[in-house]
């Protein structure tokens, strides 16, 4: 997943893929 043409930094936690923008602060969620 890309936001603002930045890639986003990703971990698994507990089932659920976090996906982290350092730009602009926004994360998606996703159940793996």
């Amino acid at each position: 997943m890309r936001c603002y043409n930045q890639r986003l930094l990703m971990s698994v936690k507990h089932g659920v893929e976090i996906d982290y923008c350092p730009n602009c602060r926004r994360i998606w969620l996703n159940r793996v």
